[in-house]
């Protein structure tokens, strides 16, 4: 499905999802704490740390790219033509005759945009995924098979979005997956780090897409890079993902 299609119907889903939650910690008669949400220092701490690391990640990910020539930087605030190319009898082709462009939004508007969807998508599916999920699957489930369904769920789910072609991306996300839930467990539990790491995730992928601060190099192998819209499929990301799991794991 197209990004242009899915937002619409993935943003309601989403504001609707705390208030099912809350729904469903009053009927367990549980807590926002038991589910790894808990509104201090120490949680906002691993969040901000999380966040850094996983940001930074993605910019080293992509430098690396960019070093080997598989990618170019393009400077951001490009002007783009408003109207697009036209079709009439003096221009057949489509080319573009229309001088007018209007200069595109600036970065920092871009960022000031995307940080706080970002962290509001990477706090709804920690919530979900690694907090209500493992909570209510934990209880029935012993720790290792709960894990790998928890993993596979979360993996499974983004095909209602993507349809089929996402299907290539499930093995890295079920990888994605259990890197966070490696961080809840390493943090005592709380959703913290898992948030902070997948909002992170999220926000330096958003920014540098809305940016478009990257343009094609020479031809990458695509089972390093990945597929286009696709980067879980490439063996660099992954490693980036392993990677950061096995801090995770030291940390705990």
């Amino acid at each position: 499905m197209a990004p242009q299609h899915k937002l619409p119907l993935l943003l309601p889903l989403y504001l609707l999802a705390p208030g099912a939650v809350e729904v469903h910690r009053r009927l367990t008669a549980s807590t926002w704490s038991a589910y790894g949400i808990a509104w201090d220092w120490p949680f906002a701490k691993a969040a901000a740390a999380g966040f850094g690391v996983a940001a930074g990640g993605v910019v080293l990910l992509v430098a690396l790219q960019v070093g080997l020539g598989w990618r170019r930087w393009q400077a951001p605030g490009q002007t783009v033509n408003p109207t697009g190319p036209s079709l009439s009898p003096t221009n057949p082709s489509g080319a573009s005759t229309n001088p007018q462009t209007i200069p595109s939004p600036s970065p920092g508007v871009v960022l000031l945009a995307v940080l706080p969807l970002a962290l509001f998508v990477g706090w709804i599916e920690e919530l979900i995924f690694r907090g209500v999920l493992v909570n209510g699957l934990g209880q029935a489930l012993p720790i290792v098979p709960m894990a790998i369904a928890v993993c596979l769920i979360f993996a499974l789910s983004h095909l209602v979005w993507d349809g089929p072609a996402g299907a290539p991306q499930v093995p890295g996300l079920a990888i994605m997956g259990a890197v966070l839930l490696l961080a809840r467990w390493a943090t005592g539990g709380s959703l913290g780090l898992a948030w902070g790491l997948h909002a992170g995730w999220v926000f330096a992928i958003a920014a540098i897409d809305a940016l478009a601060l990257l343009k094609p190099g020479k031809a990458e192998p695509l089972w390093l890079v990945g597929l286009p819209d696709q980067p879980l499929t490439g063996l660099l990301p992954l490693g980036l993902l392993v990677l950061t799991g096995v801090g995770v794991w030291a940390l705990g």
